[in-house]
């Protein structure tokens, strides 16, 4: 019955900064508002939400603010590589 992801929504602490950002990991832009951004993951198919609030002051923990992209095994390994060269710091986790 499940087909895939439609949605995954995120806090965020400035909009502005966050969709710079996801622009950077090359993101297809579909819409924003005030405090609301969305970008495709997968055109038609599914989208990332951004919302500025106080909410992105909640203690992190992967539960509550995780996405995993899919990406093959060789996109994997060239990720920190690919990272750099848009300037986006790689943050270990934990």
């Amino acid at each position: 019955m499940i087909k895939g992801l439609y949605e995954a929504h995120l806090p965020v602490k400035n909009l502005e900064v966050s969709i710079e950002f996801y622009r950077k990991l090359d993101l297809k832009f579909a819409w924003r508002d005030e405090d609301t951004a969305f970008f495709w993951l997968e055109e038609g198919k599914s989208w990332l939400g951004l919302w500025e609030g106080e909410e992105f002051q909640t203690p992190y923990h992967p539960s509550l603010r995780h996405i995993a992209f899919r990406v093959t095994y060789q996109d994997l390994k060239e990720s920190l590589k690919w990272l750099e060269s848009i300037q986006v710091e790689a943050v270990p986790f934990g």
